[in-house]
């Protein structure tokens, strides 16, 4: 599938596209199914929250069958490449919980912000899509943008100061975890202050992206998003694959991320059929 002339419009503009019913039930059964074990795996890649409850699970298209198949579904790839004009690999890709009464905020940010900082990614040629497992409504954490936040470019942010120099516990290990941890967290390493959020704001406005499971959104690396933590007694699961273009690859660095987090695979990602996930229906396929 590719997206029409207006869609194309419309993300340039908003810096973010929503495309409601663009995933059948069957398909998120198939994907809802590999939860649990996804979630049970006690790997790096698995980021908890402060109450133990799973926040985000990191690269699981390299080692779910299922989850592979959905980074490559046309109608996924065919789009990113539209928007970013080239061909595309598989940045990053992680599924969010947003766990009912446990799940916790994502603060207002950049990805693009954090890409460009930690990964050496040179130019913002590069956005995400999210597909939302299960309906997202006014009360179990939407997520958040400002529309049309993405014009401003990257907003430079310096690191919070309390990640500014290292804290030891008595054992001498650092208290924030490895490096990276900070940019994972609910207490992100790069925070906007008040004054540049209100000017977005009152610019821009803020929506937020609800919807019947099933639905996904496209946007930019530059949108500014966030969402609140989770008080309903209902999860709020997403899969978020982002596409960067295979002519922005990152820069090399003496201490990158884990790959998990950034890959440093350029190569042109080959799609599946969009019929792919339904042909698991059954089956392991391990």
């Amino acid at each position: 599938m590719c997206l029409t002339k207006e869609q194309i419009e419309f993300y340039r503009q908003n810096g973010f596209l929503a495309l409601p019913d663009y995933f059948r039930t069957a398909e998120i059964e198939v994907l809802m199914a590999q939860l649990p074990a996804v979630f049970a795996e006690d790997s790096p890649r698995r980021i908890l929250e402060k109450s133990g409850a799973v926040r985000t699970v990191f690269a699981s298209h390299v080692t779910n069958e299922a989850f592979r198949r959905f980074s490559q579904l046309a109608r996924l790839v065919a789009p990113a490449r539209q928007l970013l004009e080239s061909d595309v690999y598989i940045h990053q890709f992680k599924i969010n919980a947003k766990v009912a009464l446990e799940g916790d905020q994502w603060e207002w940010h950049q990805d693009f912000l954090y890409w460009h900082k930690e990964d050496g990614m040179p130019a913002p040629r590069v956005l995400s899509i999210a597909l939302f497992l299960q309906e997202v409504n006014d009360f179990n954490g939407p997520m958040l943008l400002i529309p049309g936040s993405h014009k401003e470019g990257m907003i430079d942010v310096s690191p919070h100061e309390k990640y500014s120099s290292a804290m030891v516990d008595a054992s001498g290990q650092d208290t924030h975890g490895p490096i990276w941890m900070p940019t994972l967290t609910a207490d992100l390493k790069y925070k906007i202050d008040k004054q540049t959020l209100a000017k977005l704001v009152c610019k821009n406005n803020i929506c937020a992206a609800t919807g019947r499971a099933g639905f996904v959104l496209f946007f930019d690396g530059n949108m500014f998003h966030a969402s609140a933590n989770n008080l309903s007694p209902f999860d709020r699961v997403s899969v978020c694959v982002a596409y960067n273009s295979v002519e922005n690859p990152l820069h090399e660095l003496s201490n990158p991320r884990p790959t998990f987090l950034a890959s440093r695979d350029f190569s042109p990602l080959e799609t599946v059929p969009d019929e792919a996930l339904l042909e698991m229906r059954g089956g392991s396929h391990e």
